[in-house]
């Protein structure tokens, strides 16, 4: 039975250019959007040492253009119909710059050790690394896109190192055997220099009504105060910085300063095979994870130190440990914080009957 395309239900619901003062928070999109583009490229030398044994260098960049930005744009029309009233703009105004130089050394098993160690020391720049970084503006022309400054993820040195050692048994038969094989050892370094950190503020504007935008620098005043209360001895100095002038945009470089907290854990882990039957094996691990328990807060991206109002401003305090802030994990997002780095000095015991 054909459809009765005039029947109202199939009709569109009716379209209004009249504004809903119910409605204050409105979306727009460039009519001419398209796709952002990347550009990638990188160059390797690689040289073998010995018959067991690599280098690796590699240069590797990556361009991106026409990223997507989201501005908070308040025309007069919208002015006075209340504080949250704007129109979220979308259009393709971002970009964003890559640039890393990697090393690495691999070394395959041999004589019961393997080896995987790397080093990139990289810049990461953008005009913002989210999706809430835009501007606040009457207009769209009147948006002056800020310059290229860190990105909340730019960590300029890291380090990674695995290794696997087994430990040789002597010939001492049966006995020695017993006690001694089947042992090996593993370890596990990752360590990187400090992701930087940002200073907002939210301020009220009588035409864009609440913004976010970047601090103002008090003069004269030292970023930095100590504190005995935290990890590093050190605290972000709240009279360091303000709000700027209502509707303005604060002098404070974004991601202009860099966290005293860095990635810096060990990780071991003692290891037996027991060879019981022929298709019977039992494996015996100990692991133990942040070995030399370093206090690691804070996460590469999640740079938002608060409020610069708030009495714990620029403080750590609980749920602060990189663990943490590295996700949930599970429903969540995420990481779970039991198998993440950046937490405390842990141990796990594990034992597994293959057949």
């Amino acid at each position: 039975m054909p459809f009765d395309l005039t029947n109202p239900a199939f009709q569109p619901p009716p379209f209004s250019t009249a504004i809903n003062s119910n409605v204050l928070n409105l979306s727009a999109v460039d009519p001419n959007l398209y796709l952002p583009l990347t550009l990638q490229w990188n160059a390797a030398i690689e040289r073998d040492l010995g018959a067991n044994q690599t280098l690796q260098v590699t240069y590797v960049g990556a361009n991106a253009r026409s990223l997507l930005r989201g501005d908070k744009i308040v025309p007069p029309l919208l002015v006075g119909l209340g504080s949250g009233a704007s129109i979220m703009a979308t259009r393709n105004a971002g970009y964003a710059h890559y640039n890393a130089l990697q090393i690495q050394f691999q070394r395959r098993m041999s004589h019961g050790l393997q080896a995987l160690i790397s080093y990139n020391f990289a810049k990461s720049s953008d005009l913002g690394s989210d999706d809430q970084s835009g501007l606040a503006a009457a207009s769209v022309s009147q948006v002056v896109l800020p310059p290229l400054t860190p990105s909340d993820f730019d960590l300029r040195n890291s380090f990674a190192g695995a290794v696997s050692y087994e430990l040789p048994a002597p010939a001492w038969g049966r006995p020695g055997d017993a006690i001694l094989k089947g042992w090996a050892i593993d370890g596990l370094v990752r360590v990187s220099s400090a992701p930087p950190i940002n200073i907002t503020v939210r301020a009220v504007s009588p035409v864009f009504g609440i913004y976010t935008t970047q601090a103002e620098i008090v003069p004269g005043q030292p970023s930095w105060i100590a504190d005995p209360t935290q990890p590093s001895g050190t605290a972000l100095n709240p009279a360091a910085f303000t709000s700027p002038p209502a509707g303005q945009i604060g002098n404070f470089p974004r991601n202009g300063l860099r966290s005293p907290y860095s990635i810096n854990q060990t990780d071991l882990a003692l290891r037996r095979r027991f060879q019981l039957t022929d298709r019977l094996t039992l494996n015996v691990r100990a692991e133990y994870f942040n070995v030399f328990n370093h206090p690691m807060f804070g996460a590469p991206g999640a740079n938002e130190p608060g409020n610069i109002f708030d009495p714990s401003f620029g403080q750590i305090g609980p749920g602060s440990t990189t663990n943490l802030l590295l996700g949930g994990g599970a429903a969540l997002g995420g990481q779970s914080p039991l198998y993440t780095l950046g937490g405390p000095r842990s141990a796990q015991f594990t034992l597994k009957l293959q057949f």
